[in-house]
């Protein structure tokens, strides 16, 4: 039967079904950052699109109801000793909403990010709203049109993409990328529509009649040029756009137009919202650093700053490949190792057994390369800038969803024009040991949250 189906129908029943699963065993608010997220979240599904300043403190109305539920769960938050219960889950659907007390509430680390970053979990929020439900019941829709909306983009991307089905749907079906999908967060639209992004160029990079400035193709990519960049100033995969080659449009002059096009359309949404927002500045993480003196530092000391880059990725890679994977809640829920270790093993078969007829110039392997190296140092570089002591030694705030965009490309320099193992018995694998790693993540959980197996609960 799984092999009759195709591989982005069995991604949407996963994805339904672990899910929903995932939207009511996490708690509320114990996804990181995800009452900030959920404040930026009611603020634009009011029409305040730009986030304000007040007292140095970045932030908007919103009703109070929503920080007084939010400060019910910040006692959980790290705090693995604390435990919910289904009566608490109760409870939450009593709380009211009452709009028309609003008050000026701080969300620092979300204030900067686009209403694109919130497509996905606004509808759920504005539908609760008109339908009235209580606070609770306009949280619980917020995170399920989250996760709907993921379902939807990665489904496209499956959809279109002529070859490395399998390496997509392992990512989009991560514990990290699907519990990230039930929950408030910017990385819905960061990881879908990125997806979306390689798969119409990978779709493009197989066409065998040339194509016009005016193809579907193009027109997808020029939208998605717009949007990507808008998603948390995501723009590190812009320059994919260059490994399409001369030789598959009709003219050099279609090449050009369309290329150009889709590049400087992302520039200028990139430029639009940063203009936006220009004057709310501020630094991430306020106790220890400080920006302005990070640049100061950079320019003045470059070859003491490759260092600290070399000793970052030396030191952090192995944590952000687990995180990457998935530790779960704020951070504080590990899976087992088994789940780490399989991962990158049905990565590497996904990639090995794919067999469409299709292999990358030695050219477009190279500005991959640039590009994936572009990616991990503006990654770094920007939260050494936000988050890390000024000449600190390593840089600090670094975690694996940020980099799972860039695992596709990655993968796309081992790929073979012939597979070296069958691909129908590789997917069947990979599908059934997806659906035992989830399955694993949803009871971390729930030992993580709820009080189910105190037999089995000890803190070291």
């Amino acid at each position: 039967m799984l092999k009759q189906l195709s591989l982005e129908k069995i991604f949407v029943l996963i994805t339904l079904f672990f899910g929903v699963l995932y939207i009511f065993i996490l708690p509320p608010f114990q996804s990181v950052d995800e009452g900030m997220h959920f404040f930026r979240t009611y603020q634009i599904s009011q029409g305040d699109l730009v986030a304000r300043k007040q007292n140095m403190q970045v932030g908007g109305d919103v009703p109070e109801s929503l920080e007084n539920f939010y400060e019910m769960y910040v006692p959980l938050i790290k705090n693995i000793d604390k435990k919910v219960g289904l009566s608490d889950f109760r409870n939450n659907f009593h709380l009211q909403l009452n709009p028309e007390k609003q008050k000026f509430t701080v969300f620092t680390n979300t204030a900067l990010y686009s209403p694109i970053c919130y497509i996905s979990q606004i509808p759920g929020v504005c539908l609760g709203k008109f339908l009235d439900l209580s606070l609770a019941g306009i949280y619980y829709l917020g995170r399920l049109s989250n996760l709907i909306f993921y379902c939807l983009l990665v489904y496209a991307a499956l959809k279109i993409t002529p070859f490395f089905k399998c390496p997509m749907f392992l990512l989009a079906l991560m514990p990290m990328s699907l519990s990230l999908a039930a929950s408030y967060t910017c990385d819905v639209a960061v990881l879908g529509l990125n997806f979306l992004w390689i798969a119409t160029i990978l779709k493009i990079l197989t066409l065998q009649k040339p194509i016009k400035v005016n193809n579907k193709w193009i027109i997808l990519l020029l939208f998605l040029g717009l949007l990507i960049p808008m998603t948390k100033s995501y723009i590190l995969l812009l320059p994919l756009i260059f490994i399409l080659p001369i030789s598959i449009f009709k003219t050099k002059k279609d090449y050009l137009i369309s290329v150009l096009s889709i590049f400087v359309i992302g520039i200028i949404g990139f430029s639009f919202w940063a203009s936006c927002i220009k004057g709310l500045n501020f630094d991430m993480n306020n106790t220890f650093a400080n920006s302005q003196m990070q640049i100061a530092f950079i320019k003045s000391h470059p070859l003491a700053y490759i260092l600290v880059l070399i000793k970052t990725f030396i030191v952090k890679t192995p944590r952000l490949l687990v995180t990457m994977i998935g530790v779960l809640g704020w951070q504080d829920t590990k899976l087992d190792w088994i789940t780490y270790m399989a991962y990158p093993i049905l990565m590497y078969y996904a990639v090995v057994a794919d067999s469409y007829q299709f292999r990358l110039e030695k050219w477009q392997k190279l500005l991959i390369i640039c590009v994936i190296c572009f990616g991990v140092i503006a990654t770094y570089t920007s939260l050494y800038i936000m988050w890390s002591p000024v000449a600190n030694s390593v840089v600090l705030g670094l975690n694996g969803k940020y980099f799972i965009p860039l695992v596709l490309p990655l993968c796309l320099l081992f790929k073979t024009k012939s597979a070296k193992y069958n691909y129908e018995y590789i997917k069947v694998a990979m599908i059934i040991a997806v659906i035992f790693i989830l399955i694993s993540s949803e009871l971390s959980l729930l030992h993580r949250f709820y009080n189910l197996t105190p037999q089995l609960y000890y803190k070291i």
